[in-house]
C-alpha cells in the first residue's frame, strides 16, 4: 500500500521523538602545579587537554605536570 505525504508526516509526528543521548564519561586527574596538588575533572581522555586546562586555570604557573588519573566516572 502506498502511503500519502500527509499519512507519512502524521506518522512521524506522532513518533516517538526523543533521542537516548550518550552519558558523559568525567575524567579527574591529579595535577601538580607548582607543588602544589589539585584535581581537575575533563570529559575528554586526553592528558594534553587536562595540561591545557589547568594552564587556562592558573596562567602564570611555572611548572605544570598531570600526574595521575584518579577515577573515571
Amino acid at each position: 500500500m502506498i502511503k500519502t505525504i500527509r499519512e507519512l508526516l502524521i506518522e512521524w509526528w506522532a513518533g516517538n521523538t526523543t533521542t537516548k543521548m550518550p552519558i558523559p564519561t568525567i575524567y579527574t586527574y591529579e595535577v601538580e602545579v607548582d607543588g602544589k596538588r589539585i584535581h581537575i575533572e575533563s570529559m575528554c581522555k586526553s592528558r594534553i587537554y587536562v595540561h591545557y586546562k589547568a594552564r587556562k586555570k592558573y596562567p602564570n604557573a611555572k611548572y605544570i605536570r598531570v600526574a595521575k588519573r584518579i577515577k573515571t566516572y
